[in-house]
């Protein structure tokens, strides 16, 4: 590697979409210490070929495209309302079991 600088910044960017590319937002954006700590380890893996340290990883501020907003915050509505109509089927559920019990003491 001839410019450990520039090699070292297209390395922390590959690293960072990758790390964020297997998470959801809500964790990107509270979960900054330990995708800094993540990233480090996997600079410092990669560039000790180089004879280069990576002492240290900041992730200061996280900026998500827009696009990949809207498809998280799909994806978020889509789990939500799984969850809706999993606590509507349980209710439902509940509802035919008490109305079976009453039948059964009615007779």
């Amino acid at each position: 590697v001839d410019d450990y600088s520039g090699s070292s910044r297209l390395l922390a960017a590959t690293t960072l979409r990758n790390i964020l590319g297997t998470r959801n937002l809500g964790d990107i954006l509270s979960e900054r210490e330990s995708i800094a700590k993540e990233m480090q380890e996997l600079m410092l893996e990669a560039t000790e070929a180089w004879g280069v340290t990576v002492e240290r990883v900041e992730v200061k501020d996280v900026r998500v495209p827009e696009q990949l907003m809207r498809a998280m915050a799909a994806e978020a509505e889509a789990a939500r309302n799984a969850r809706a109509k999993v606590i509507a089927a349980e209710g439902e559920h509940k509802a035919s079991r008490a109305l079976r019990q009453a039948a059964e003491v009615i007779m």
